[in-house]
């Protein structure tokens, strides 16, 4: 499985990145959000863990830009480190499949 690890801080998404690439799954980081959307518009994914502060933008621009491609099925897991309850709403409503 090809997985998108959107997260700006880096000591956790390679944590992420150690613990998901021993279970076998093949991994991409984006530290940036013009990252991200770069490498989702020329690549898809199995899924995406997708952190919603960024430092150049917003995590939900970026769900925004996938959800917009029609033939896209990217499952989307959003990362809401502000933990407040209405951003993972707002994700959820946005077309995102999950939230951490």
């Amino acid at each position: 499985m090809n997985v998108l690890i959107v997260e700006d801080e880096k000591s956790l998404a390679l944590e992420m990145n150690e613990f998901l690439s021993k279970e076998g799954f093949i991994i991409e980081h984006a530290w940036k959000k013009a990252w991200a959307e770069e490498k989702i518009f020329v690549n898809s994914y199995d899924f995406i863990l997708l952190d919603l502060g960024l430092p150049d933008g917003d995590g939900f621009e970026v769900l925004k830009q996938l959800k917009s491609f029609s033939d896209r099925d990217d499952a989307v897991i959003i990362l809401p480190a502000r933990s407040a309850v209405v951003d993972s709403i707002k994700g959820l409503d946005e077309g995102a499949d999950g939230y951490l």
